[in-house]
């Protein structure tokens, strides 16, 4: 590969081509993988960010291949048992034949070639990437999960796994066997139902996983009965030789329960994103994280109660802190707490802030809450709710929630002046939305909306000398979908922000 005449290698150092190959492979895979027959030099640089990853996928579109690249694989002549350190595993054939299979996408003679090429070569596949560092395994409904768990807790340099179970996996009284893996640092469970049965599964999956540095806990459903997550870990604390070593957990949507009996093994944590509840985080757990200096750096948590404000009032040096929901029987003062005692604790270190899906007439921003998130100089990410009523919904306000709405002009000069490492500004526009019939009306207001806030922000003027070096954007509640608008940025030569045309803006998926 040469231009004029010099070969490209020769002017670039393998090194310096490589990084280029790898920010090229995201925009053009496709020309990455030609440039493996250029040359034998070429190759040797293309090949491991061709097979840096692999999927496996057995469905009716991957009927032409899907046998060579089993057979490939199982036989060692794949360049992925080299070079593969990410492992994807998505639908597989459903090994039991049930009430549902008539809903399978594979039937009939498609079904049974596919099938006898799964039992033959996927295990040994899979066994043969030893060099798979990270993997993704969609447990399927009606198996094979119990092989694929073994032949993936076989790899010796696994150390990232992801699990997501599909929706009656537990509902049929199955627990998938975790305790035949070992040695991760990184675990992310998904499910719509966790059992107790699943719990003492991972228990011992995490007993056997001493350096374990994340776990992700997420269930789609809520719980006729609650789990308690202290179970998980004390299986691990008993042992003389325990050393804790998570620094993240997140834990969604789920009926789980925690208390103080997990401090011992969260004595590393630094990044916390819980949502349960409300009522179950005992306020033990947080006076314990206090006691034992405990200090999380990231911190996500929902419901936000007095005990979890204290906590966050108890020492110095958050560096995010992001709050979300909408609490039924949220803490009587919570937001002031938050704005003028939390925020002032961490103004030092505070790099991002965002507000989310919560209750705009407690947490929209305004003239009194500003002075506080301004104090915050060292911010770099800001995510604010700001009260946009509708023209016909004005008059109907009482004084009070009048007081909600700030002047934009006011608000991004404001922010301007006082934020100089400010990166990404988001303003979500919020209001008491009116009863709409379906998702089809919900989704042509929301547009609607947001195309008229994007006006505003384009018209309101900057004031002061500095211009703005961050970017906007409008978003919209979480709660009625990910909308986004273009990204805007800041003209000097009107003194407005203008939108920047980007494809596929809108909806986002």
């Amino acid at each position: 590969m040469s231009i004029a005449g010099v070969n490209v290698l020769e002017v670039l150092s393998a090194d310096v081509f490589w990084l280029i190959l790898d920010k090229v492979k995201n925009a053009d895979f496709g020309s990455v993988k030609t440039l493996r027959l250029v040359s034998k030099a070429m190759n040797e640089l293309a090949e491991p960010l061709t097979f840096a990853s692999i999927t496996i996928n057995i469905v009716p579109e991957s009927a032409s291949y899907i046998e060579h690249q089993l057979s490939t694989l199982a036989f060692g002549n794949s360049p992925a048992t080299q070079w593969t350190k990410r492992l994807t595993i998505l639908n597989l054939v459903p090994v039991k034949l049930t009430a549902m299979s008539q809903y399978d996408r594979l039937q009939g003679e498609a079904r049974e070639m596919m099938l006898a090429c799964q039992k033959r070569f996927l295990i040994p596949a899979i066994q043969a990437l030893n060099n798979v560092e990270s993997a993704l395994f969609r447990v399927p409904e009606r198996g094979p999960d119990t092989e694929v768990l073994r032949a993936l807790s076989q790899l010796p340099k696994l150390r990232d796994l992801s699990l997501p179970l599909p929706v009656d996996f537990e509902s049929r009284e199955r627990v998938p066997p975790l305790e035949t893996l070992a040695n991760l640092r990184v675990l992310k469970f998904t499910s719509p139902l966790i059992s107790t049965a699943t719990l003492s599964s991972m228990s011992r999956l995490v007993s056997r996983c001493p350096a374990l540095e994340e776990l992700t806990l997420w269930n789609g459903l809520s719980q006729q009965h609650s789990q308690n997550l202290d179970t998980i870990f004390n299986g691990s604390m008993p042992s003389p030789s325990f050393v804790p070593s998570l620094t993240k957990l997140t834990v969604g949507n789920i009926s789980f329960t925690i208390s103080a009996s997990s401090v011992p093994y969260l004595r590393s944590l630094v990044h916390l994103d819980i949502q349960v509840e409300e009522g179950n985080i005992d306020a033990s757990f947080w006076q314990t994280l206090a006691s034992n200096g405990i200090q999380i750096r990231c911190f996500a948590v929902y419901p936000l109660d007095a005990a979890a404000i204290r906590y966050l009032a108890s020492y110095e040096g958050l560096n995010e802190f992001h709050i979300r929901g909408n609490g039924a029987h949220e803490a009587e003062g919570c937001p002031d707490e938050v704005f003028h005692t939390v925020l002032s604790r961490h103004r030092q270190s505070l790099q991002k802030l965002s507000f989310s899906s919560s209750d705009f007439r407690s947490w929209s921003i305004t003239d009194n809450y500003l002075e506080c998130v301004l104090k915050c100089t060292a911010l770099q990410s800001l995510t604010l709710l700001y009260h946009y009523p509708a023209d016909e919904e004005w008059s109907g306000l009482d004084p009070q929630e009048k007081k909600l709405s700030m002047d934009l002009s006011t608000l991004l000069t404001r922010i301007t002046e006082s934020l100089p490492s400010l990166q990404t500004l988001k303003l979500t526009p919020v209001r008491q939305y009116p009863r709409l019939g379906c998702a089809t009306d919900v989704i042509k207001y929301i547009r609607t909306m947001q195309k008229s806030f994007e006006r505003e922000i384009c018209g309101a003027a900057i004031t002061c000398a500095p211009a703005p070096t961050f970017q906007m954007q409008g978003t919209s509640d979480r709660s009625w979908g990910p909308f986004v608008l273009s990204p805007l940025i800041f003209d000097p030569n009107n003194g407005r922000f203008n939108p920047v045309e980007v494809k596929g803006k809108g909806l986002l998926c």
